[in-house]
């Protein structure tokens, strides 16, 4: 299997520091090639967040609860990580809300048991200081995703309706690579700036300074829900395709990526959970398909993976390009209580043959 020069560095610091997780990511193309899922889980801990961004996924107030609803703790991530482990799962991603607001952050770190995982943050990086990033780092947490929308401050700044933002999430990009931590740039890719010199601009940034770039497509949820007009087009997908070849830090999930092209992640790749322990095929697909409550991670992913949509390959990202699933089946949670219930979006047909639907 061959790696660019950006992922191999990447390998390699993993197994000088975390030698157990780097045993296990190398097993991944071997689960892969015989349909053995290896998702990311991305855990919404708290919907908390001092910042109100116009493209946020969980804008709108359908994600909370009456008070009193069963909430995520520590004690759960624990139990959480122990089956993720036992099921040879590998990587965390801690996001919200805004994670640095979190009042128990440095235990719900511990709790996802460090030295079994690879962690993730996605954070807006406003607190993100030289003495927190090192705080974090010596935490056990490998890795900041810092949201930039805009390469242009003034955009950036109004998109957060900060002032002073884009400053901030600059500086933290700094201060979390000085602490030792990996870095990647979040931002937001729509039909609208897709074919722009914005995109270039961010990747020859974080090519000079040794960062990479999460392109996240946009999707017609949370506050953009039902805005189709958002979505990128085939004829945007080539064009940030080739500013991949040209840039290798630019990197989308649908893409070929450490010597396997996996399509669309959602279930085999990726899961996402929210505060209230629902279990989502990814962040964006607000179906639910399970709970770490009275379920678990196991029960979600055989549930997932006997659903065709998510069994079978797909070149298209299905929450945010593939316009027959988006309008057939994202579409049927707008204007719900989220997540929907899977029973209330999929039928008999939508399953693999022969599999055992859940009664």
């Amino acid at each position: 299997m061959k790696l660019n020069p950006i992922e191999q560095a990447k390998r390699d610091k993993l197994k000088q520091e975390k030698p157990m997780v780097f045993e296990k990511i190398m097993k991944i193309p071997e689960r892969h090639s015989v349909g053995l899922a290896t998702p990311i889980i991305d855990i919404a801990y708290n919907y908390g967040c001092d910042l109100s961004c116009d493209h946020c996924t969980a804008w709108r107030g359908r994600w909370m609860r009456p008070g009193g609803a069963r909430k995520l703790n520590p004690q759960d991530l624990r139990r959480i990580s122990d089956e993720a482990h036992s099921l040879g799962l590998a990587q965390f991603c801690i996001s919200g809300g805004e994670p640095t607001i979190f009042k128990d952050l440095d235990d719900v770190i511990l709790a996802l048991q460090p030295e079994k995982f690879h962690l993730a943050m996605s954070t807006h990086g406003h607190y993100l200081t030289k003495e927190k990033s090192r705080h974090l780092k010596d935490l056990g947490l490998d890795k900041v995703k810092i949201s930039l929308d805009d390469f242009n401050p003034a955009l950036h700044d109004a998109n957060r309706h900060h002032p002073g933002a884009y400053e901030k999430a600059i500086a933290a990009m700094f201060n979390a690579q000085e602490a030792g931590m990996s870095v990647v740039i979040q931002t937001v890719v729509t039909h609208e700036n897709a074919q722009t010199e914005q995109i270039v601009d961010m990747a020859r940034f974080a090519t000079d300074h040794g960062f990479t770039v999460d392109i996240l497509v946009a999707r017609p949820t949370g506050a953009w829900e039902g805005r189709y007009d958002m979505l990128i087009t085939p004829e945007d997908e080539a064009y940030l395709f080739k500013a991949h070849q040209e840039y290798p830090v630019l990197h989308r999930d649908v893409w070929p990526a450490y010597g396997l092209d996996k399509g669309c992640g959602a279930v085999h790749s990726t899961l996402h959970i929210t505060q209230y322990g629902d279990i989502m095929p990814c962040v964006y697909i607000h179906i639910g398909i399970g709970d770490v409550f009275t379920g678990t991670l196991a029960d979600a992913i055989k549930l997932g993976q006997s659903i065709k949509w998510f069994k079978d390959y797909s070149r298209l990202c299905l929450s945010g390009e593939h316009r027959f699933f988006i309008e057939n089946y994202i579409a049927k949670a707008y204007g719900k209580q989220l997540p929907v219930p899977w029973q209330d979006v999929f039928t008999p047909e939508d399953f693999v043959e022969g599999a055992a639907i859940p009664g």
